[in-house]
C-alpha cells in the first residue's frame, strides 16, 4: 500500500512539473510578443490593442485622436507579426487619417471609416478588404473607397448587414416546387425577412400542388414550359431552389435524381451564374406512421436523401427539414403544421423562408426585423433555428 501510495505520488509531482512548464514556456511566448500599443499621432495619441474575435483570431482595436502614420512598409506596421490572424479592424471616431502601409498586410473581410478621418494612405488597407466610408475621403488609386447608403442601391455602396458592413446588392431567385412552397407563401415571405436583414432581392417562383421535378423538367407539361420560359426570358437568374414532391425522395430516388439533373442542366444551359440549391423538406405524421418511424427519423432519411444528390451534382442543400425537426422535439408549443398535419404553417413557411435566407444570401436571419403574423418571441425562435440549420 505504501509503494503504491509513493507511485502515485510521484505520478501526481510529475504531471505538476509537466504543467508548471508549460505554463512557464507559454507566458515566455507571449511575454515576447505585444498585444497593445501606444501610438503618437499627429494631433493626438492613440490605442492599438487586440481583442479576441471569438474564432481563434484577432480584432485590432484603434481608439483615441489624431492620424495612424505612414508606414515605410507593412513589415514596419507593429501589428505586422500577427496580421494574419487579424479578421476584423476597429477605427474608433477621433481618427483623423489612416497612413500608409497600416494595414495592408491585414486580411480583415470590411473596415469602415470613421467620420472624423479625412484620407488614408497609399495601399493603407489589404486589396481584399472592402473599406468602407460614410462620405467622400482622399484616398490613392490603390485603396478603393465605397460609400455608405441607408436604402439599396449600387454595388458602389455599402450598408451594414446585420453588424457587418456589405455591399448592396441584387439577388434574383427563382423557386420551383409545389405546395411544400407555395403554403403561405414561402417565397413572399423570403422576399421579406431578406429587405428586412438588409438583402436586396428579386423573387420569382413555378409551383403547383402535387408536382414533382420530373414534370418541372418537361417542357410538354404546362408548368415545365412556365419553367422554360422562366428560364429562356433572363440569363440573370442568381439561384434557383428545386423544391422535390415530398416522399419522392425516399420511393423513387433515381427518379428525383434524373429530374433535378435535368433542371441542372437547364439552369446551366440558360444562366450566366447560377447557384442551384436542394430544398430539403420535412417528416410529417401520417407518412412517419406509414413507415413506423417518428416524425424527425423520416425527415433524417429525406436529408440523407437530398444530401446524396446535392453531392452528385456538386450543388448545395437548404436544410429546411432539419430546422423543422429542431423545432419540433424543442418547442413543441410552436405548430409548425396545417390543419392536415403535413403542409407548413405560416410558422413552418417563416421557418422556411428563414432557412433559405441564411443558406442562398448568407444573412443571419436573426438581424431581420420582419416577424410577419407572428409574436415576437416565436419569430426569434424560429430564426435562431433556420440559422443552425443552415450552419
Amino acid at each position: 500500500m505504501k509503494r503504491k501510495s509513493l507511485t502515485a505520488a510521484a505520478f501526481l509531482l510529475s504531471l505538476i512539473v509537466v504543467a508548471l512548464a508549460a505554463t512557464l514556456i507559454f507566458t515566455a511566448c507571449n511575454n515576447g510578443e505585444k498585444t497593445s500599443w501606444t501610438i503618437a499621432a499627429d494631433g493626438g495619441e492613440i490605442k492599438a490593442y487586440f481583442s479576441d474575435n471569438g474564432r481563434y483570431g484577432y480584432v485590432l482595436n484603434l481608439e483615441g485622436e489624431g492620424a495612424i502614420p505612414d508606414y515605410s512598409s507593412e513589415k514596419d506596421a507593429p501589428w505586422y507579426y500577427r496580421s494574419g490572424r487579424i479578421t476584423d479592424i476597429k477605427i474608433s471616431e477621433g481618427i483623423t487619417a489612416v497612413g500608409a502601409n497600416a494595414f495592408k498586410d491585414c486580411k480583415a473581410k470590411s473596415v469602415v471609416i470613421p467620420k472624423t478621418a479625412k484620407s488614408v494612405g497609399e495601399n493603407s488597407f489589404h486589396t481584399d478588404t472592402l473599406v468602407c466610408a460614410y462620405e467622400n475621403i482622399a484616398a490613392p488609386q490603390s485603396v478603393k473607397v465605397y460609400l455608405y447608403s441607408e436604402t439599396p442601391a449600387t454595388s458602389d455602396y455599402w450598408h451594414f448587414k446585420g453588424d457587418a458592413a456589405s455591399l448592396w446588392t441584387t439577388t434574383k431567385v427563382l423557386f420551383i416546387g409545389n405546395s411544400f412552397t407555395y403554403y403561405s407563401d414561402v417565397p413572399k415571405l423570403f422576399e421579406q425577412i431578406a429587405t428586412s436583414a438588409g438583402d436586396g432581392v428579386i423573387v420569382d417562383s413555378v409551383t403547383q400542388g402535387a408536382w414533382n421535378l420530373t414534370k418541372f423538367a418537361d417542357p410538354n407539361d404546362e408548368h415545365g414550359k412556365r419553367v422554360d420560359e422562366k428560364l429562356k426570358a433572363s440569363n440573370d437568374y442568381d439561384a434557383v431552389i428545386l423544391q422535390e414532391q415530398s416522399t419522392r425522395p425516399l420511393t423513387n430516388y433515381n427518379e428525383f435524381l434524373a429530374a433535378a439533373k435535368s433542371l441542372q442542366s437547364k439552369i446551366k444551359s440558360t444562366q450566366k451564374n447560377c447557384r442551384v440549391y436542394l430544398y430539403s423538406t420535412w417528416g410529417y405524421k401520417e407518412e412517419a406512421e406509414q413507415r413506423k418511424i417518428t416524425i424527425p427519423e423520416m425527415e433524417a432519411q429525406i436529408r440523407t436523401a437530398y444530401e446524396n444528390a446535392a453531392s452528385t451534382m456538386g450543388v448545395s442543400v437548404s436544410y429546411v427539414g432539419k430546422a423543422f425537426s429542431a423545432v419540433y422535439t424543442d418547442n413543441k408549443e410552436i405548430n409548425l403544421y396545417f390543419e392536415d398535419d403535413k403542409h407548413q404553417s405560416y410558422a413552418g413557411a417563416f421557418l422556411s423562408a428563414c432557412v433559405h435566407v441564411a443558406t442562398i444570401l448568407d444573412t443571419d436571419p436573426r438581424f431581420a426585423a420582419f416577424t410577419g403574423e407572428l409574436d415576437e418571441a416565436t419569430a426569434k425562435v424560429l430564426k435562431e433555428a433556420a440559422f443552425k440549420a443552415a450552419h
